[in-house]
């Protein structure tokens, strides 16, 4: 796995040679495939180690070498090791469990580090602190891009006029697996019939784009044919789906349509844009 410093550095060779590129969407490949590596080397040392070399990863924690190095070796961020060391640092009450409490997910570990054992606890914090990529905040930092380009998509909807209701909405209304929004008036893109649009704050190469499959065709068979807006660039050659238009911006030229018939089939005719 690439240092953080490293990833920088390259990004930042890659687009001066290549200026045409977007910093996001080079972050955003990267991000994929730190989670591709990642998941990968946990896997691989969770099968190579077992409960004794978990066992051997806590002795060494408890005889004071410091969780980055330690993570380093194993070629994982800090808190995936930390993941993978926690029922064995719950075995020994290094974290103590709650009475009648299941073991806690790193990120309830984080949020009340009062169970973390008072001479192990700095040194857990600061090793978290200092993960940039795997940690909750890194996790918070991409929920909060997420959200930030749902209210684009929101703003860019209400400047055009165009009624819709959101995710929120939809849940109220006892919808499940929801689009970001629901148009109440569908509208025509390129020749395609959208129903719903659903916001990525993220690149899509063709594998990142096969994983959210499943999830749009969800959407289709709830709402009818649909629009997924990569905002930070997709390839070029991903899988074609007839019902899925996929963007890369909410687009600028569209028609406004008027349903003919609420059935499944959601019949349109266009009005013009």
């Amino acid at each position: 796995m690439v240092a953080p410093t490293e990833l920088l550095q390259s990004v930042h060779a890659k687009l001066r040679g290549n200026p045409e590129l977007r910093y996001e969407a080079l972050i955003s490949q990267l991000a994929q495939q730190i989670r591709q590596d990642v998941k990968k080397q946990a896997g691989a040392l969770r099968r190579m180690c077992g409960k004794e070399g978990m066992a051997d990863l806590v002795d060494a924690f408890e005889r004071g070498q410091p969780l980055g190095a330690m993570a380093k070796e194993h070629r994982l961020p800090v808190c995936d090791l930390l993941r993978l060391m926690l029922p064995e640092l719950c075995a020994r009450k290094i974290v103590l469990m709650r009475p009648g409490r299941r073991e806690p997910k790193l990120k309830e570990l984080l949020a009340d580090p009062q169970v973390i054992c008072e001479r192990f606890r700095e040194r857990v914090l600061t090793a978290v602190a200092e993960d940039t990529l795997c940690s909750p905040a890194a996790d918070e930092a991409a929920r909060l891009t997420g959200l930030e380009y749902e209210h684009i998509l929101v703003r860019k909807l209400s400047a055009r006029g165009i009624p819709f209701r959101s995710e929120a909405q939809l849940r109220l209304a006892g919808a499940h697996k929801t689009p970001d929004v629901e148009l109440q008036i569908p509208i025509e893109v390129r020749g395609h019939i959208v129903h719903w649009i659903d916001s990525k704050a993220m690149y899509a190469g063709r594998d990142a784009h096969a994983e959210h499959h499943a999830q749009f065709r969800s959407y289709v068979n709830r709402f009818g044919p649909g629009m997924v807006i990569y905002w930070f660039g997709h390839a070029d050659s991903l899988p074609l789906d007839e019902d899925v238009l996929v963007c890369d911006d909410f687009p600028e030229a569209f028609g406004t349509c008027v349903p003919l018939v609420r059935e499944r089939s959601h019949a349109t005719i266009p009005m013009g844009t």
